[in-house]
């Protein structure tokens, strides 16, 4: 990604001071616009965007004042990370632009960067474990989906691959083995017979799965803590678990379990309705409405959130995935279901609160 840009985004974050002297504006700017301005930054450096790309941009950002503000910030970001090259390594200047890219994890608020101190000579990350899931990840690897998107595909060996949302893996098929890195998100691989008897292989940053005849999903997330994890569920077959510094373990059909580098959990029962997504379905039966709001919340750009209060109850139901503004219909469809009310604060900013 390019670095272009001098001074910080101002944004509605605990602890973030307001802008500095010598920036462009110093009003607050709501957070769900510089999340969207973030993410037109990200495809516009990404080398991918389309004439219509840059169109709709151009009609974005002259919408409204706040648009127009939010870019300016984030344009000059990366000049002054550029400029402070005495203060902050090269390295953490593209690590930085990358991780103002990266959107929130599902169970959690949208953490960015902020500018503090005399003159802006201080930068902070108000995490140091950030999510990898950024549009410019997606855009650079092999195969990808944007937010909200599902594909489906038949690689070289007949393997079936299908891509949930937001989702980004690397191919690299050899003549010794059939590699599949998942950089992030959420596959469905459907394994087929190879005649030059190539093991097949799926890589996470927590380890390796190789199958024994199956199909099976793999999910790389993170918990409402921040720790990342990957997800295997068996739903034919098995697969060996091997965890960077755990393993092997065997995991049979109808059975699901979690690893990360150093620990491999106990596998239990496959949870079926995280299979919906397969069929172009979201399910969910007796699930907690925070837990429901958070996973809708992989499928759509923005921060969703539920309040505390309504956090608790329970939701039984399938929504179909599919079509434009499928997580508006389902956001609605919770109003007529539950006693809560949807907030929108902006399209990209909403809240199941009580009613």
């Amino acid at each position: 990604m390019e670095d272009s840009a001098r001074s910080p985004l101002d944004i509605a974050a605990p602890g973030a001071a307001s802008a500095v002297a010598g920036e462009p504006g110093g009003g607050h700017i709501p957070e769900a616009i510089v999340e969207r301005a973030v993410a037109w930054y990200v495809r516009l450096a990404s080398g991918t965007a389309t004439a219509g790309d840059r169109a709709e941009f151009d009609r974005w950002r002259a919408a409204h004042p706040d648009h127009a503000q939010a870019w300016a910030r984030l344009e000059h970001l990366g000049t002054r990370l550029q400029g402070s090259a005495t203060r902050v390594a090269p390295a953490l200047t593209r690590a930085t632009l990358a991780r103002a890219a990266s959107f929130s994890s599902r169970r959690r608020a949208f953490k960015r960067l902020a500018w503090i101190g005399a003159g802006g000579a201080g930068l902070y990350l108000f995490q140091d474990q950030v999510p990898w899931r950024s549009e410019l990840a997606i855009a650079l690897s092999d195969v990808h989906t944007s937010t909200g998107e599902r594909r489906s595909l038949v690689l070289a060996d007949g393997t079936r691959l299908l891509l949930n949302t937001a989702t980004a893996v690397d191919l690299r098929f050899s003549a010794r083995e059939r590699r599949i890195v998942l950089r992030g998100g959420e596959i469905m691989i459907a394994t087929a017979q190879d005649p030059a008897r190539r093991p097949f292989i799926v890589a996470t940053a927590d380890g390796e799965l190789r199958p024994i005849g199956t199909r099976f999903t793999v999910r790389r997330d993170a918990d409402a803590g921040d720790r990342h994890y990957t997800q295997l569920a068996v739903t034919e077959g098995a697969v060996q678990v091997r965890a960077i510094h755990a393993g092997p373990l065997l995991v049979q059909a109808h059975q699901q379990v979690r690893f990360t580098p150093d620990r491999i959990e106990a596998p239990v029962a496959l949870d079926e309705d995280g299979q919906g997504w397969i069929h172009g379905m979201f399910s969910a039966e007796g699930m907690r409405l925070a837990d429901f709001v958070a996973e809708l919340s992989r499928y759509r750009h923005g921060r969703l959130r539920c309040a505390p209060e309504v956090a608790n109850l329970r939701i039984t139901g399938v929504w179909p995935l599919d079509g434009p503004d499928a997580t508006e219909r389902i956001l609605d469809s919770l109003g007529r279901r539950l006693p809560v009310r949807i907030v929108r604060y902006t399209r990209y900013w909403v809240t199941v609160a009580a009613r």
